[in-house]
């Protein structure tokens, strides 16, 4: 009996992290979704604060009105409840890229102010409905999956009418 414990304990410690691996790349995978998407959704915000504040023309201000109150609202508040759900903390960090296209949208002259603003909203929409769809079709069943199911429609309705005040 005794000679065979240490021969188990040897297999448990072999086997014990190819078990675990799995739930930790299901968490990273998660974490990944959840960071990307908050970034995301960050930028979409802040460039819709800065449009209501920079934006000369009224459809500019109203879309950018529309895109804020749906990120600080329903939005905003139910991804960050998922990802609590998931037992993740929120990020609140905008990626090095979106911070630069960020000041870009900042530092833009009013002439191109517009075209910038609703390229930029296209852009990150898009990218956050690819990353939704993704998620939707390899994702792990949980509270961040029903969110991303809960608010694709929304996303295509905000990237739908981003697109038609784009100039090509």
């Amino acid at each position: 009996m005794y000679r065979s414990l240490p021969g188990i304990l040897i297999l448990v410690l072999l086997f014990l992290p190819a078990g675990l691996a799995p739930a930790f790349a299901q968490q990273d995978e998660k974490r990944m979704f959840a960071d990307r998407l908050t970034s995301l959704s960050n930028f979409v915000l802040k460039s819709a604060e800065v449009a209501a504040s920079r934006g000369q023309e009224e459809f500019v201000k109203t879309f950018a009105q529309t895109v804020t109150d749906q990120m600080r609202q329903g939005f905003g508040v139910e991804l960050v409840e998922a990802i609590r759900q998931e037992g993740l903390d929120p990020s609140p960090e905008l990626s090095p890229e979106y911070q630069n296209k960020l000041q870009a949208l900042e530092t833009a002259t009013e002439e191109q102010f517009s075209n910038a603003y609703f390229s930029a909203q296209v852009l990150a929409l898009e990218s956050m409905i690819q990353l939704i769809e993704e998620y939707q079709q390899t994702g792990q069943d949980g509270a961040l999956k029903a969110f991303a199911a809960n608010h694709l429609g929304g996303l295509r309705t905000l990237y739908i009418r981003a697109q038609e005040f784009s100039v090509p």
